[in-house]
């Protein structure tokens, strides 16, 4: 077959392996009751009146979605208090760090992020051509090293991705020292700041990111509706940043990028306070049971302010991880991160997390 050479720059591209689908576990194992504890989902599922609203635009699916999103805009600028100028909205935040990239990455430019964190920044680089530079957190809390992040900005340097809470691990900045670090922030920087689990914090000192903002930082802070508000299957994200850089990522993004459902459903979610908190509540007592659960087991849990733990076992997580799914139980691998003795799991109901800690006990004298 002759076709056109791929473009260099791709295969270096690790394709995103996700967490295993719960639809697969049950066809290949042959099981009925499997749970998913991988993904960082919301387990109470979607807000009831994100179900009702999507119900009642059902019959409207035939209509191209408003390519402005202009009623999600106003509510979340409400909620957030900015301006609806100030918002993008995106097919899952993940579209809008591809949008990000488009419009300001070119090759041979580079990216400073943290190790470990979320591959999609190093996959919005690579697939522009550009270089991530990977800076280590450190110890066993995985604290970021704001110092050793400023000292990899070099002359190349277009974007610097911090993830807080930091997905795999959850740990979190704080703002005296994000502070101190923004402020030596070189110029023409672009700071990305991803806070997909940022309704799960309970620290005070953690920054939102928003403050940054009105002070005309050079700054993008994104967040999701795919964790606390449960619409992860919808794909819709969103983005707050001064106007000018919204204004230009907007010469990038797709017209009708983010489909109608997921509008109607995410103005719903975020009406829901109540749902919101509930989603809250269920993972501060699973953060309290997995946490007293694995140190019986002799584990510790690493800090966390998000929906998941990050936890070192001391062996290989991937027979543990084949083990439990045998089971009916689905984590995540930390080989994926470079960590291959820890798990991620995702804070589940108190049935979930009772079924986990059993489970992960037998699995663990199993493998003895």
């Amino acid at each position: 077959m002759s076709k056109p050479e791929i473009r260099s720059c791709l295969m270096s591209i690790k394709p995103y392996l996700p967490g295993k689908p719960i639809e697969e576990v049950e066809r290949e194992l042959g099981l009925t009751d499997v749970i998913k504890m991988a993904s960082n989902e919301n387990p109470l599922g979607p807000s009831p009146r994100a179900i009702k609203a999507m119900r009642e635009n059902l019959e409207k699916m035939h209509i191209y979605p408003d390519g402005n999103c202009f009623y999600l805009k106003q509510v979340l600028a409400e909620k957030l208090k900015v301006l609806p100028e100030q918002l993008i909205i995106g097919n899952g935040s993940d579209e809008i760090l591809s949008i990000l990239t488009q419009a300001y990455v070119k090759p041979g430019d580079e990216a400073v992020m943290i190790a470990p964190t979320f591959s999609e920044y190093e996959f919005a680089m690579r697939i522009m051509d550009g270089m991530p530079c990977s800076v280590p957190l450190v110890g066993e809390d995985f604290s970021y090293d704001f110092d050793a992040i400023l000292g990899a900005i070099n002359e190349n340097t277009k974007v610097v991705f911090i993830c807080s809470p930091n997905n795999p691990t959850g740990t979190i900045i704080r703002k005296k020292e994000f502070d101190h670090f923004i402020e030596r922030l070189p110029e023409k920087v672009l700071l990305l700041m991803d806070q997909a689990y940022q309704e799960y914090v309970t620290d005070p000192e953690h920054p939102t990111g928003l403050d940054y903002i009105e002070k005309r930082y050079p700054i993008i802070v994104l967040r999701t509706f795919s964790k606390i508000y449960g619409l992860a299957g919808l794909r819709v994200g969103y983005g707050v940043a001064p106007v000018e850089i919204i204004s230009e990522l907007n010469r990038v993004r797709e017209p009708f990028n983010v489909n109608a459902m997921a509008q109607a459903a995410a103005i719903a979610a975020v009406e829901d306070s109540d749902h919101v908190e509930h989603s809250r509540d269920l993972v501060r007592k699973g953060r309290k049971q997995l946490a007293e659960g694995l140190a019986e087991l002799g584990f510790r849990v690493v800090p966390d302010e998000a929906n998941f733990c990050f936890v070192d076992i001391n062996t290989d997580s991937r027979p543990i991880f084949q083990a439990l799914l045998r089971k009916g139980i689905i984590i995540r691998t930390g080989d994926i991160f470079g960590f291959p003795n820890y798990i991620r799991i995702t804070y589940g109901t108190a049935e979930q997390n009772s079924r986990f800690l059993a489970a992960f006990k037998e699995v663990l004298e199993e493998c003895q």
